[in-house]
């Protein structure tokens, strides 16, 4: 297939399979740009990345000599060297591309071969259709991030991550102020469009992504600046609730914006808004030791009365000095302390009433929410993420290894405290949602069919300030977030990492986590503890991670080829530009709006 090129810069000179020497007579260079390598006699066209360049001059050896006598006499020597100017580029071979005549696109490959002698260099900045077809395959297709990045300009090449990459874990890493906050809304406004395309287009719910996001400084509900605009997720909710409940139930469900207090959301918000509680009771003794350090001895204290009773945590806090269960009084009055700040909680409650349910039951149609933890403490924030986690992932669990609904109950029974369990089987008196109407396909006798796992959509779970609780000091003994990591892209189940300082982070965690975005970080031991996890090999980015600017990064994942640099997008404008697909889809994707069936959620 022929590609439309623009004129050619230069020519190769020589180089080996990892790097390339590049003669050239357009002196324009930036780091990180992508050239183009077209052999005359080969069908592959091959691309290089730019990381040095030095300025040279034909047939003359000794810079030294010409400055010198610029020095002396500019005018009359500019004319001669001017025509002897040329630059040698430096970089590394990203790979080629080879056109499948069946597939009807190009291939792209990692490098097993290399462009031969004297073949003709173009700027992929320049040819941007011609790049845009070579990568095809490279640049995602579900949950757009951003453009290329090719040096300092973008280009209108979307980059996106695939929806099957997302179980296997996405982690953003940056600086303050390198732009991971215009990331994650971006990232929450391409999943909400992909959700909202998906229901009006009646494709499967697997293709649906769940997102859990923490909002710590309540910054994607009320929006992000850029300039003179400012958007968020209202916007977005405003704008799908103008096309109707239908397509807000869709993709939101019902209340999506979680906070401590009622009161202390603007009026406008409300409407959105619902304050959260939890019963003491839904949480177990690993919610707790997942996110604070806690001794052998205190661990079993806490195992011991949880074993005797459900609401273990009120039990503890109303133990006499006395009532020690063979444990030192220390260690009892230890656990009293670190417990506290659940004791004192808001959200977390010593009653019958409990959002927990509600919240998995939601994520597991494919919805959003925004968990606002401004008025949280850390821990509050963190206990509320280990359970939400570990509860899904109990019920994943249970789905998979059963192929019966009442195989199915008994596993959850085992897995899940009681109450909850009970609420998610329809069989108390608090139960508002039954899993079995999302969980089941028909009756098998008296029993009924499960679906498969692979039925249901993907869930993202957002971790803020990751090395609070996935450091290197994080307990590892049932750890949710070292099983997630591990066995989350066979459930389903993806976390969203987002730290500043990627050498805090445990190396278990890294070590399975399988997409990467890396930002302007803050020194030579984040960029090369970046170098050294990214699922790409990007050995000798060094150079282009110094230069990267807010909003600029290198993208890395384990099913793509070669990294990509990306510019985010500036996301006030995106969003503002997505505005009129949320308010009418069909209209934007050109489909007539048709009748659908909707099955009715049995309030039990």
């Amino acid at each position: 297939m022929k590609l439309e090129l623009a004129e050619p810069i230069g020519i190769l000179a020589e180089g080996d399979i990892s790097t390339l020497k590049i003669i050239c007579t357009d002196i324009r260079f930036q780091i990180g740009e992508i050239l183009i390598i077209k052999p005359q006699s080969i069908d592959k066209m091959f691309l290089f990345r730019v990381m040095n360049y030095e300025n040279i001059l034909r047939n003359i050896q000794d810079m030294g000599t010409i400055a010198a006598k610029f020095l002396r006499n500019r005018d009359a020597y500019i004319a001669r060297v001017e025509s002897e100017k040329l630059v040698r580029v430096h970089g590394l071979l990203m790979g080629y591309s080879d056109y499948d005549v069946d597939k009807e696109k190009w291939i792209f490959k990692k490098p097993r071969t290399l462009p031969p002698h004297f073949s003709e260099v173009y700027r992929g900045s320049e040819s941007p259709d011609a790049l845009k077809k070579l990568l095809q395959g490279e640049l995602g297709t579900d949950i757009e991030i951003g453009q290329l990045l090719i040096g300092t300009s973008t280009l209108d090449i979307p980059i996106k991550i695939d929806i099957d990459s997302l179980p296997m874990h996405v982690q953003v890493a940056g600086t303050t102020g390198a732009g991971k906050s215009f990331f994650m809304l971006t990232f929450i406004t391409s999943a909400l469009r992909n959700n909202l395309e998906n229901y009006v287009l009646q494709k499967d719910l697997n293709k649906n992504v769940s997102v859990f996001m923490v909002d710590v400084h309540d910054e994607y509900m009320n929006g992000l600046q850029f300039e003179d605009k400012k958007k968020g997720i209202m916007d977005i909710a405003n704008a799908v609730r103008k096309g109707g409940n239908e397509h807000y139930n869709a993709i939101f469900g019902d209340k999506f914006y979680l906070t401590r207090d009622l009161e202390s959301v603007n009026v406008e918000m409300q409407r959105f808004s619902k304050p959260i509680r939890f019963r003491r009771s839904d949480l177990t003794v690993s919610d707790v030791t997942s996110v604070m350090y806690v001794s052998d001895q205190m661990s079993g204290f806490m195992n011991i009365v949880r074993a005797s009773k459900q609401n273990w945590i009120t039990e503890i806090e109303n133990a006499g000095e006395d009532e020690t269960r063979g444990f030192a009084k220390g260690t009892v009055s230890a656990v009293k302390r670190r417990l506290y700040p659940i004791i004192n909680s808001q959200i977390f409650k010593d009653d019958k009433v409990s959002d927990l349910a509600e919240i998995v039951y939601n994520l597991e149609c494919g919805h959003f929410y925004n968990f606002n933890t401004a008025l949280l403490s850390s821990t509050e924030q963190f206990v509320v993420i280990t359970m939400v986690a570990r509860t899904l992932f109990a019920l994943r669990q249970a789905l998979m290894s059963s192929t019966k609904w009442s195989q199915f109950k008994e596993q959850l029974k085992s897995r899940l405290p009681h109450e909850i369990a009970s609420e998610f089987l329809g069989e108390s008196a608090n139960s508002a949602y039954s899993i079995k109407d999302l969980y089941t396909v028909g009756k098998e006798g008296s029993d009924y069919r499960l679906k498969n796992i692979k039925a249901l959509p993907t869930v993202m779970l957002t971790v803020e300030e990751a090395p609070s609780i996935l450091g290197s000091q994080m307990s590892k003994e049932g750890n949710i977030f070292i099983d997630i990591s591990r066995q989350g892209r066979k459930f389903g189940i993806g976390l969203l990492l987002i730290t500043q300082n990627i050498s805090s982070m445990e190396s278990l965690i890294l070590a399975n986590t399988n997409t990467e975005l890396n930002m302007m970080l803050g020194n030579e031991i984040e960029i090369r503890q970046a170098i050294m996890n990214a699922s790409n090999n990007i050995t000798g980015y060094e150079n282009e991670f110094k230069v990267l600017s807010r909003g600029e990064a290198i993208l890395t994942n384990s099913l793509k080829n070669i990294p990509l640099p990306v510019k985010v997008s500036n996301v006030p404008i995106y969003i503002e530009k997505q505005l009129p697909f949320f308010t009418d889809p069909h209209k934007v994707l050109n489909v007539v709006k048709t009748k659908r069936e909707t099955a009715e959620v049995p309030i039990l």
